[in-house]
């Protein structure tokens, strides 16, 4: 006999649900992995029991909040992909990611070897890159993206971005500037010869799981 689906939250369960991934996202951006969940508790104005409700243990509260920011990128990739313009489906791509990058980037960078070895994240990750790859194919199957360049360049790039923003001292649109020179290079007569091949996904992902030893 099938599992029963699981029931849906309550009202207020699914609003303390969201209160303490936000607040989460929010203090492990600010302070890394150090920061406690009775802290986490604490911005969302709730007890810590609630928190341990929710989430039993504080990896499955990390993931969690990965899992929602990667959520919030495929939203914006699935909105890339319907864009009439190809190009601007590309740049609403990146834009996405780079904008994700600027604001949580302490938070990417603080969890990212810690869940590099999740299932569930894994598997997410590697439906956004098939979105992401359909998101470059289309602007390249129109000729308005460079031949030579792999899906798995453009996250780079908008990370590269993002990390602007740090470099000057907490400048919080600087990453727009440099995203536009960036993308102005992706395009086919901007093109020279690249020197290296691309990283593949899983390439990367061995990478952050080799930074976890």
């Amino acid at each position: 006999m099938p599992d029963a689906p699981p029931r849906p939250l309550r009202s207020d369960a699914e609003r303390n649900r969201r209160l303490v991934l936000e607040a989460a996202a929010a203090v492990f951006a600010e302070r890394g992995l150090e920061a406690g969940v009775a802290e986490v508790a604490q911005r969302a104005g709730v007890g810590s029991a609630t928190v341990f409700r929710r989430f039993p243990t504080k990896q499955e509260l990390i993931v969690a909040v990965v899992d929602a920011r990667i959520a919030e990128i495929a939203e914006q990739l699935e909105t890339a992909l319907t864009a009439p313009d190809p190009w601007e489906g590309l740049v609403v791509a990146m834009e996405s990611i780079a904008r994700l990058q600027a604001r949580d980037r302490g938070l990417f960078e603080a969890v990212g070897s810690s869940v590099s070895g999740d299932e569930h994240l894994h598997a997410r990750h590697t439906e956004l890159m098939g979105l992401l790859d359909r998101v470059a194919a289309r602007a390249q199957d129109a000729g308005l993206l460079r031949a030579d360049v792999e899906a798995t360049d453009l996250p780079m790039l908008a990370a590269a971005a993002a990390s602007t923003c740090q470099a000057a001292g907490g400048a919080s649109e600087l990453w727009r500037r440099y995203l536009v020179i960036m993308l102005d290079g992706l395009r086919p007569g901007a093109a020279t010869p690249l020197p290296v091949p691309a990283q593949s996904l899983e390439e990367i992902l061995a990478a952050k799981a080799a930074a976890q030893e």
